[in-house]
């Protein structure tokens, strides 16, 4: 399989607006893939440089197909990171900074396999001021049916002085848009800066992305249409015994049944506590009342011992219900994720068939586990055969989706 052929941000912005806001797409898509989960597994190859990612189906009575491999990348050193899945696509990103400042960002569509190469935003002055740290989100607004990417910059002006002078700053793009270009825009922020300087891995629910910090004592929240940050306070108790350092692990906030969750116990100081050891309970805060901020306590009773057992995290939940976990690392073979049944407290243990034996034969290859909905894919690369019709004339005859 030859690696993929990126386009230029011009040659795709057209298709990319017709893929995304297309109503005929969106129905038709949604309709044809609603019952084709399948799980979307990233592996880096060392010694040649490449990302593979193998698109795994969910068969019915949650067994799993064989992998198929979807698409190839030449990318830096540990690969890259992926978004959730949102409305069709995938955002592709570098997460290390500032090692990896200028690598790709990229759009993703795992059922038709088109891949979009979104541009850089403008790097910062390096005479002016020191960049500390830069993160990469990504979003969907259902009420415009629009994808969004959002980059923070933490930086430092220069020369230093004091106090610090520290400043967030925000560029958007939207994917869609006939001239697909960064805007810098300048948020109200609700928190103080130095606490909320580097965030984990978001997640989009509601239009709105969330992440959360190492020093603060809230859910931060951006709001996809309006473009506005707001705080979503931490259930009473959550940061009681946690070290600091494990509140931006990515596996903390998750979505599970359509609700933002955190998960508790996993980052607790000591690992071998009896509630980990004796009773083998996993602990999540989920929030049930997204716009009262109305939290509700749930655990889950592992058959197993946790910590001997690959740490096992949820995150996410299969269009069925059942929430999908995880090991912490796949790298042992044979790669394998858990099928939790929230209702009916059972579980089930399912090996990825199909994969190369490189793929968990090396440390740490093997990261990431995502879930979409759609087919396996239907063509190795990108069509440059845009789709017939105009997708602005589509959209006004038949509304958005």
């Amino acid at each position: 399989m030859s690696l993929v052929r990126f386009r230029s941000a011009r040659q795709c912005v057209r298709y990319c607006h017709s893929l995304t806001r297309c109503h005929t797409f969106s129905r038709r898509h949604l309709s044809t893939s609603a019952a084709e989960p399948h799980l979307l597994v990233p592996a880096y190859k060392i010694d040649s440089g490449e990302q593979h990612f193998f698109s795994v189906p969910v068969l019915p009575d949650l067994c799993l197909g064989p992998a198929t491999s979807v698409l190839t990348l030449k990318t830096e050193p540990m690969g890259l990171a992926s978004s959730q899945y949102l409305n069709g696509l995938f955002c592709f990103h570098h997460a290390e900074y500032p090692y990896y400042f200028g690598g790709p960002i990229l759009a993703y569509n795992p059922t038709t396999q088109e891949t979009i190469n979104i541009p850089l935003d403008r790097p910062g002055n390096d005479a002016a001021e020191t960049t500390w740290n830069i993160t990469t989100h990504f979003g969907f607004d259902p009420s415009t049916n629009s994808h969004k990417v959002l980059r923070i910059r933490w930086t430092e002006a220069l020369p230093e002085s004091t106090p610090r002078a520290f400043k967030m700053k925000f560029n958007v793009l939207t994917l869609g848009k006939e001239t697909m270009s960064w805007r810098e825009i300048d948020p109200v922020l609700p928190f103080d800066c130095v606490k909320y300087a580097s965030g984990g891995r978001s997640v989009c629910l509601n239009g709105a992305m969330h992440w959360i910090h190492r020093y603060g004592d809230s859910i931060v929240a951006f709001d996809v249409r309006d473009e506005k940050l707001r705080l979503i306070p931490y259930p009473d108790g959550y940061t009681e015994g946690v070290n600091p350092s494990e509140l931006v692990r990515p596996e903390r906030l998750v979505e599970i049944g359509g609700c933002l969750a955190l998960i508790t116990s996993e980052g607790r100081n000591a690992l071998e506590s009896p509630c980990f050891v004796e009773e083998q309970m996993l602990e999540l805060w989920v929030l049930k009342d997204y716009h009262n901020h109305v939290w509700v306590q749930e655990s889950i009773r592992l058959p197993f011992r946790w910590d001997d057992s690959g740490r096992p995290c949820p995150i996410g939940t299969l269009p069925t219900g059942e929430v999908l976990m995880k090991p912490f690392s796949l790298y042992k073979s044979p790669a394998w994720v858990l099928f939790y049944h929230r209702e009916e407290k059972y579980f089930k243990k399912v090996d990825i068939p199909g994969l190369p034996e490189w793929v968990t034969s090396g440390l740490r290859t093997l990261k990431f586990v995502h879930c979409y909905v759609g087919s396996a894919g239907l063509t190795n690369g990108v069509s440059n055969e845009p789709p017939h019709g105009d997708s602005n004339k589509d959209s006004k005859e038949n509304g958005s989706s």
